[in-house]
């Protein structure tokens, strides 16, 4: 499994296919594994790169405060390291904060951009929402009680008809191979609350897709349409289905969306 040095952590990462390069970068708590989906469709066409977050997975948890500027030189040194130069970036919601910054610091490096279910900030009832998943880990409270009220923010009610897929949804995340540390949740939390592009989002220059799941209630529609209003190349589509995690709920309509997007941005080359 590989990892390398970036900076003060040894990150995990994987690379899929082969074609121009795009690379996935995941929100709160979440590692690689969960692409799944995506990367199965995307590696068809693309160089698929996938890694974990530092605080999370088999990354390494520095016990610290981070930051979306952090976790941004963390993305762009991985993409250094692997001698990519030019890559599709696509960022589901603390990931997507963090490619808004790559984008903003790097915009040589960044050929479009995806942004899934984020914001250019925390909206207020989020930033208390991730603050009591936090509380409720230093209580002690059990895992399969803090997954349970997880999924109430990042599921429709159609997730919730089939108690099967719930139960199923909810051993999978409570068996992880790597759970999630305390100070490493803490960290990334840290990083959601502090992050602020508003005053700098018009400055991304590249193609760029808003992409909102219409039932999310984690950070709702009018946040992407702030995204879609503020950078000049934006366009914002909004999935007939899906809440926060529409990218893992609604898997097909979701990469629909992405594909048409990149090829788009890929015949529209000179």
């Amino acid at each position: 499994m590989p990892r390398t040095r970036i900076g003060d952590i040894e990150m995990y990462y994987e690379v899929h296919g082969r074609g121009e390069p795009i690379v996935l970068i995941h929100g709160l708590s979440m590692d690689s594994s969960t692409w799944l989906n995506q990367v199965s469709v995307l590696s068809q066409k693309f160089q698929v790169i996938v890694f974990d977050n530092r605080g999370v997975g088999q990354t390494d948890a520095p016990n610290e405060d981070y930051s979306t500027e952090m976790m941004a030189d963390d993305t762009i040194a991985l993409l250094q390291f692997l001698k990519v130069d030019n890559a599709h970036v696509l960022g589901f919601s603390m990931g997507g904060m963090i490619a808004q910054i790559v984008a903003l610091k790097c915009p040589e490096l960044v050929k479009s951009l995806i942004l899934n279910t984020t914001a250019a900030q925390l909206p207020a009832k989020a930033k208390y929402i991730v603050q009591n998943w936090l509380r409720m880990l230093n209580e002690n409270v059990s895992l399969e009680t803090r997954i349970r009220e997880g999924f109430l923010w990042v599921y429709t009610d159609d997730f919730f008809k089939h108690d099967e897929t719930v139960t199923a949804s909810v051993n999978l995340a409570s068996n992880h191979p790597h759970p999630l540390s305390t100070h490493g949740f803490a960290g990334q939390v840290a990083a959601l609350i502090k992050h602020d592009t508003r005053s700098r989002i018009s400055q991304i220059s590249v193609p760029t897709l808003v992409l909102i799941g219409g039932d999310d209630i984690f950070i709702p529609v009018e946040f992407s349409e702030e995204l879609a209003g503020k950078i000049p190349k934006a366009e914002l589509v909004e999935l007939e289905r899906g809440g926060h995690n529409c990218w893992m709920e609604f898997p097909e309509l979701f990469n629909q969306a992405v594909m048409q997007f990149l090829d788009s941005v890929t015949s529209s080359e000179p």
